[in-house]
């Protein structure tokens, strides 16, 4: 077993010393004929940044396999689903995705499967590792068995509350000795460094050179006020404003406010800020559109799903329900079926799709991890939850994805005499 590993603060350059360390390991181990890197991540747009990542690794182009673990272990599910049942495990559907990650490692604990896996990956990199649960973590351990494992990780930068003590830095430090970086590449703004050292410590965040807590919100008017001065006053590039929370409207209302018109006695604005979206979110708008009843017929299905806006999964939809009229004879359609093929086709154009660029962005702080934006605006509600460990991190995860500055807006002053602002 050969596992190396990476931890350190946010904006330290754990992602390109694992890159540095994949080089490393090609360079002492050629990959053979047929074989490649396996490198997972948990979240899809932490994947995409990954396999921008991996273009710059030389030699490498055409020899690795970048997915997200839960789809690695879906397919290797799949693969194995035979062997499964004569080990008694249940069946799983594709959107049990804690179940089939804990079935892909009992498999992958199997001699034949993990052997058959590593013959064909003898590399594994994993980005982001502090954020897998136990299940995704057994895949892993039982692929270090007879695979390369290279990993980088920050507990503190886990937002899952399950996840406390982390398992996955548990059991690095039984298996390796981790490499830790301390310097703050991302920025040398010294506010910024200033902050995200206070609030990882559980000390009160301070102004500073490139941080400023502003005065608070309370409402939406002047909230909008001092996010639209801030954008003004950016001195160029990108800003996210980034929230911890979407319960009770508030930043959604202050985002809107910005975008109506000028804010504020010196008139800044609008500014039109795009929000980012779930695949939930998308999948149900174009759900929400489908006039179909509960079971309709073939031509009745293609009618609605025509009667859409186009857009790439719509068409897919209607692919399927061509095919399976054409193929299989199915006479009859269930619109539950029909939204599950919408919903997978909306998952998989983003998964497999580059971010959409805009000057400025409003997303949660889980969409903003591992992310950076040259100016960052952090509102903060009142509806925030958590014990005053996860708000440290939350705040933490936000501040530290700014390169130049950061501002940040509480809906109430008295946010401010609780943690994680004291």
């Amino acid at each position: 077993m050969t596992v190396r590993a990476v931890e350190g603060a946010a904006g330290c350059g754990k992602t390109f010393r694992l890159m540095e360390m994949l080089g490393e390991t090609l360079a002492a181990q050629p990959l053979m004929e047929g074989q490649r890197v396996l490198a997972l991540t948990f979240m899809h747009g932490a994947r995409r940044r990954l396999a921008d990542r991996l273009r710059a690794v030389p030699g490498l182009l055409g020899r690795v396999e970048c997915c997200t673990i839960d789809s690695f272990a879906w397919r290797l599910y799949r693969r194995w689903r035979g062997l499964a049942s004569a080990l008694g495990i249940p069946a799983r559907g594709d959107g049990e995705f804690d179940a089939v990650c804990d079935a892909a490692g009992m498999l992958l604990e199997q001699p034949q499967v993990r052997d058959w896996t590593a013959a064909s990956f003898p590399i594994v990199l994993v980005d982001e590792g502090q954020d897998l649960r136990p299940q995704r973590l057994r895949m892993l351990v039982a692929l270090s068995a007879a695979a390369r494992s290279l990993i980088a990780a920050d507990e503190f930068q886990c937002l899952d509350q399950a996840l406390r003590p982390n398992p996955l830095l548990a059991w690095i430090q039984g298996a390796a000795e981790p490499e830790t970086l301390v310097q703050v590449r991302r920025t040398n703004v010294g506010g910024l460094l200033a902050a995200a050292t206070a609030i990882r410590g559980g000390q009160a965040p301070v102004n500073g050179q490139g941080f400023r807590i502003l005065q608070p919100g309370v409402s939406v008017p002047l909230a909008a006020t001092l996010l639209a001065n801030a954008i003004a006053w950016r001195q160029g590039g990108n800003v996210a404003v980034i929230t911890p929370a979407l319960q009770g409207g508030f930043a959604q209302n202050v985002v809107a406010r910005v975008g109506q018109g000028p804010c504020g006695q010196q008139g800044n604005g609008p500014y039109s800020i795009h929000w980012e979206g779930t695949d939930r979110d998308e999948a149900q708008v174009i759900i929400n559109s489908l006039q179909l009843g509960a079971n309709s017929a073939g031509v009745a299905a293609l009618a609605a799903l025509r009667a859409l806006p186009p857009s790439g999964p719509v068409r897919a939809a209607i692919m399927w329900v061509e095919n399976q009229i054409h193929a299989l004879g199915r006479i009859e359609f269930a619109r539950a079926d029909i939204e599950t093929v919408i919903a997978r086709n909306v998952a998989l154009r983003r998964q497999h799709g580059g971010n959409s660029t805009h000057l400025f962005t409003a997303l949660t702080v889980q969409q903003a991890k591992n992310r950076e934006f040259d100016g960052v605006v952090v509102i903060w509600p009142y509806q925030v939850g958590g014990d005053v460990e996860h708000k440290r991190r939350l705040l933490y995860n936000a501040v530290t994805r700014a390169k130049r500055w950061c501002n940040v807006i509480v809906q109430g002053p008295n946010i401010l005499a609780a943690a994680p602002f004291v």
